[in-house]
This record gives structure tokens, C-alpha cells and sequence, in this order.
């Protein structure tokens, strides 16, 4: 039995949520890659082409921070593949 009160259809998905704070957009990312998960075949040339139209018209400064972030997991990766 639903409570009377309750907020119905507040499940998140990527077609309703509307991200505001930066936690919003962990999670809207957290959904995004889940939905992304059945195409991994195709995922770098997807994420190639959405950093290419999304970074374009950010500042220098935010584009080096997200690069900063890329090599970052890039080491972390290399770290974890050699311990293999």
C-alpha cells in the first residue's frame, strides 16, 4: 500500500531529471552512463565527438581542468593495468 502523501514518479531518469547543483549532475552523469553501458563498442568515438561539440565553447581554463581530470584517470588506469 502507497502512503497517501507520497510524491509519485519521483524515479530520476535521463528524460526527467533536470540537473541544477553539481551533485545533480554526478548523478544525471551516474544515469547517463548507465545508458551508455549497452554501446561500448561505439563509446569512444561518441565520447570523442561529445567532448569535441561540448568543450568548444567553454574557457581555456575549463578545457585544461578537464584535460587535467582525463590524464588523471588515464594514470590511474595505467596503474591498474600493470598491476595485472
Amino acid at each position: 500500500m502507497t502512503e497517501p502523501f507520497s510524491k509519485k514518479g519521483n524515479d530520476r531518469t535521463l528524460d526527467n531529471f533536470i540537473p541544477k547543483s553539481e551533485s545533480d549532475f554526478m548523478e544525471y552523469a551516474e544515469l547517463f552512463s548507465h545508458k551508455l553501458c549497452p554501446y561500448k563498442l561505439s563509446l569512444i568515438a561518441l565520447l570523442k565527438v561529445m567532448m569535441r561539440l561540448s568543450l568548444t565553447s567553454l574557457k581555456a581554463v575549463d578545457v585544461k581542468d578537464f584535460a587535467s581530470s582525463i590524464t588523471t584517470i588515464l594514470a590511474r588506469s595505467v596503474k591498474y593495468f600493470s598491476f595485472l
